[in-house]
């Protein structure tokens, strides 16, 4: 494998398929290491160079192409092929003679059963053939048809299915006048090829047949070199014109292609598939998938194995948009019985697998389909189309797009996913320095923009010479022409990414294009309702909706609440391009921007209720589309628009923890021109509140008090920004008026009508009163607030106050009470309200550490660290830390303890102003470890705790919480 490529990189990945395939070793990369070094063994005995090199993702051998008898045949292949351009047959015939003398038998017969060998045994063997037939054309124009005869004649007999030797054959003879030889050898290869294969000779050879009859002219022997420099040339010349007649070209067989490149992502498609076959009773089984979705590679891999698994005899047949059904009715039969009479095919003997690639490109294919299997119990189809054949004996398979990465997805993750093992594997093909380290981002970006497509992927890929993945994806954007084949062995109909597109566009009517079109509006998934909104002047929406679904351009998605689709990427940019050359973007772009305004308007109203929940899963699958309108109004010169979308939506920005990007938005939006008064008051409470829930209590307070000081300030954005004011002030150590904030609010609250500020105001007198050291105080007013939010029926904040009420009963050691609590926060969260699910998961890992369970403190932190990540509030960091301190004191490691305690102490220092916590559970642990220590060795691990990075602190709370060990064992 390491010479095949030489000198590029091989993966690891790709070593260890090719050698073992699906049947790896228990512990492949070692025996990968074992195999490395036996090379590298034998390779010293013939050099003094390490020929062998590590190289990450893999290996490669030092050596140039042309340093291997591959390359240097490969590179003398191509040098016959630019001396025949130049008319020099006789330079040709040399360099043929040469490259064939590399050969010393069949290709890898030594390694043939490894994985990797067959295909590429399969490629060098056909090149050696080919290299042959060029051969003898040469010759043959130079004049050595005698010479020839008994080559071609073995030629024919070992590979009797390529006409171009039976050609080459039948012109040697009948230049050395055997006329009567040459139209029985023609007579032989027909017989030949219809017992092989069911066919009739083509076009080519028949011609020759007749030009022999005929005693054509352009037959004869060319004329031999004239002796002066000017015969020469015309000598040439004349060689040059018989090695330019029509030749023969070989007729592929009907056997099942292999493929050049490996296939990723698909071991558990391909056994879906080979379980399906392997039943009898199925006649019909069709793979269906959006163009470019790698069907036809999956039918080849999953037929080879089912005819391992079977003993099946298989036929592999590919159809075109220049296919006859009747004529592809015929090959089938020749294929299938070796007659072109259909009647035969009730008569078979041993069952048959017909694959038949790419049927959806002729019309009536599912009436041929449907013909066979009722023609015989001994065979099965097994078709690939874009649309499932709706036959009663059809299995339909869908055929997904190849995984890829999440958003957020660790860089393990990206690298594991099979779009983006196929993205490395085609960019390192062709530049050989690609690493997936040096753009793992934007590699990761580019796969989910190109939904996974296989086709796709490998177009993008093509052009990793020259572009990194981000520049692609840019790229794309402006021109999607960009995805276009640069090499000539993939079929017509993948040699461009937009033709497939295209193929599908065209059987959408008009209204459904128009619809199609529209969806590039959407970012990344949509409901019905929304494309009503968008298409109004369209008839029947939902009739072209079932077109383009149909059609493969749009696919059901998960959603938690609703039914939604999503367009492929590609298919967008496509749809996009479209959109602008053929309408006025301006008309569908103010329908949806209305829709959305709409649906959050809705949603603000029904977020402090009982759906609550539902409310934040339908905010998660439009927030994408939410976000995009937001950024057009505001690029655009809609102020009043982007305003009112910022405000309406900020509620939802800190239910679903997207703070960061809400604050960062509102900060863009307060840089605007021609902000009213009004409008400065509404976003300095919105980037206030979003600070506050960052824990960014100065930028909050900043924020706030800006808010105040607008004039004419609306009565009910006055009270909601001096109660989250209070509160910023009450965690600062300002706690007195903070307070006094507080109850103010809420008096102006509750004569206003505000719930959300009433139900923020009790949390805020009730940690003033916790502060206060009031734990009386602070429960009554928990209390109350759980009363309020209940009969509300607001899930997220009781959820909260459940919470809060676990976290006192910690404070006064009840255990039992803060578990029951906190668990039934935890279920009233459950995935939808992510700062309520965050809080009370570590309160579970605080009762787990207090209750010295170091597993289940271990599994709690590591749950509440991925939820603290997502919504990148640093007291939720802190408090994580904490717990992190809390777990190294149960598995006796007191220096991490102490580090973890001071870090959280940076992150987010304790309400009581100095370096102990004011939770009681976290200080009794901290003073476990002090006493540990040593106050000597307590305040300097302390110290170095404070300065260490905060990510390195974590890490080692990270590996401790991955596998804790319990004291002693």
């Amino acid at each position: 494998m390491l010479v095949l490529a030489a000198p590029a990189v091989v993966s690891t990945d790709r070593l260890v398929d090719g050698l073992w395939g699906e049947q790896p070793t228990s512990n492949p990369l070692g025996a990968l290491q074992v195999y490395i070094h036996g090379v590298r063994k034998a390779l010293r005995s013939v050099s003094d160079l390490e020929l062998v090199e590590r190289v990450p993702p893999g290996y490669r051998l030092t050596v140039t192409a042309d340093q291997t008898d591959v390359g240097r045949f490969t590179t003398l292949q191509r040098r016959a092929r630019d001396e025949r351009l130049r008319d020099d047959p006789a330079a040709a015939a040399a360099t043929l003679e040469e490259a064939l003398g590399l050969w010393r038998g069949p290709a890898l017969a030594d390694v043939l059963e490894a994985p990797f060998a067959e295909p590429e045994a399969a490629r060098l063997n056909e090149l050696r053939v080919l290299a042959l037939e060029d051969s003898y054309d040469v010759r043959l124009a130079l004049g050595e048809h005698a010479a020839l005869v008994a080559d071609l004649g073995q030629a024919v007999l070992e590979q009797p299915m390529r006409e171009r030797f039976w050609g080459q054959l039948m012109t040697a003879l009948y230049r050395c006048d055997r006329q009567a030889d040459a139209l029985a050898t023609y007579a032989q290869a027909r017989e030949r090829l219809a017992d092989e294969l069911g066919l009739d000779p083509g076009q080519a050879l028949q011609q020759l047949e007749l030009a022999i009859l005929r005693q054509d002219p352009a037959l004869a022997a060319p004329q031999a070199p004239l002796p002066s420099p000017r015969g020469a040339a015309e000598g040439a010349r004349v060689a040059l014109a018989a090695a330019k007649r029509p030749t023969v070209a070989p007729r592929e067989p009907a056997r099942l292609p292999r493929a050049s490149t490996p296939t990723f992502g698909r071991r558990g498609l391909v056994a879906r598939v080979r379980d399906v076959l392997s039943d009898r009773e199925v006649r019909l089984l069709t793979l269906t998938g959006p163009g470019g979705s790698g069907k036809s590679r999956l039918a080849a891999v999953a037929a080879a194995a089912a005819a391992d698994d079977n003993e099946d005899r298989v036929v592999y047949l590919t159809a075109t948009e220049r296919t006859d059904v009747s004529q592809l009715a015929r090959e089938v039969t020749l294929a299938v019985t070796g007659s072109d009479d259909e009647a035969a095919l009730a008569d078979l003997d041993a069952h048959t697998l017909v694959v038949l690639d790419n049927l959806e490109s002729i019309a009536d294919g599912e009436l041929l389909v449907r013909d066979l299997v009722e023609r015989t119990s001994q065979l099965t189809v097994m078709a690939t189309s874009r649309l499932p054949l709706r036959l009663r004996a059809e299995h339909d398979i869908p055929v997904p797009p190849l995984e890829v990465p999440p958003e957020g997805a660790s860089v393990e993750e990206i690298a594991a996913a099979p779009a983006v093992e196929m993205f490395v594997d085609r960019a390192t093909a062709v530049a050989p320095d690609f690493r997936l380290r040096d753009h793992v981002d934007g590699v990761a970006d580019l796969c989910r923009f190109l939904d996974g497509l296989p086709l796709a992927i490998e177009l993008a890929a093509a052009h990793a010479r020259l572009l990194t993945p981000g520049q692609i994806r840019s790229a794309l954007e402006e021109d999607f022409g960009l995805l276009k084949a640069h090499t000539s062995d993939l079929p017509e109909r993948q040699q461009t990414l937009a033709a497939t597109i295209e193929w599908s566009y065209a059987r959408l009517d008009h209204h459904a294009r128009t619809v199609a079109d529209r969806l590039s509006l959407f970012e990344r998934g949509f409901t019905v309702e929304a494309v009503e909104a968008v298409c109004d002047d369209v008839p029947d929406v939902l009739d072209a909706l079932a077109q383009i679904v149909e059609a493969r351009l749009i696919r059901p998605v998960d959603s938690r609440v609703e039914v939604r689709f999503v367009v492929l990427g590609t298919v967008r940019a496509y749809a996009r391009n479209r959109l602008q050359q053929h309408e006025d973007i301006e008309t569908p772009k103010v329908a949806l921007a209305d829709h959305l305004l709409s649906r959050a308007r809705e949603w603000a109203g029904q977020l402090d209720g009982p759906e609550s929940a539902a409310v934040v899963g339908r905010y998660d699958d439009t927030a994408a589309d939410l976000n995009a309108v937001l950024d057009w109004a505001s690029d655009t010169g809609r102020t009043d628009l982007a305003v009112e979308l910022a405000t309406t939506i900020t509620d939802l920005w800190i239910a679903s923890g997207r703070l960061m990007d809400g604050l960062r938005r509102t900060r863009q939006l307060l840089a605007s021109a021609g902000l009213t008064p009004a409008q400065q008051a509404d976003l300095h409470l919105t980037a206030g509140k979003l600070a506050y829930h960052l824990t960014d209590w100065d930028r909050a307070a900043a924020e706030l008090r800006a808010a105040l000081a607008m004039p004419n300030i609306d009565p009910a954005t006055a009270t909601a920004a001096r109660c989250h004011l209070g509160a910023a002030l009450v965690v600062t150590g300002a706690a007195d008026e903070g307070a006094a904030l507080a109850s103010q609010a809420l008096a102006e609250a509750e004569r206003l009508g505000s719930y959300p500020t009433s139900a923020i105001a009790l949390s805020v007198l009730a940690i003033a009163r916790a502060i206060a050291g009031d734990a009386d105080g602070e429960r009554s007013y928990y209390e109350r607030r759980l009363a309020v939010v209940s009969e509300r029926g607001d899930v997220a904040r009781i959820a909260d106050t459940l919470n809060t009420l676990a976290e006192i009963a910690l404070d006064e050691a009840d255990a039992a009470t803060a578990l029951a609590y906190a668990s039934e926060s935890v279920v009233i969260a459950g995935s939808a309200l992510t700062l309520e699910a965050r809080d009370a998961t570590i309160t579970l890992a605080r009762v787990a550490a207090v209750n010295g369970d170091p597993d289940t403190t271990a599994a709690r932190l590591r749950a509440a660290l991925a939820l603290a990540d997502q919504t990148g509030q640093s007291l939720a960091l802190a408090q994580c830390l904490r717990v992190g301190g809390c777990l190294a004191v149960l598995l006796g490691d007191m220096v991490s303890a102490v580090r973890a305690f001071a870090s959280a102490q940076g992150v987010s220092p304790s309400p009581s102003g100095t370096e102990e916590p004011i939770e009681a559970d976290f200080a009794a642990r901290l003073a476990e470890a002090r006493a540990a220590l040593g106050e000597e060795g307590f305040r300097r691990e302390w110290r170095l705790g404070g300065k260490l990075p905060v990510a390195s602190v974590r890490a080692k709370l990270v590996a401790l919480a991955a596998q804790p060990v319990l004291p002693g064992s």
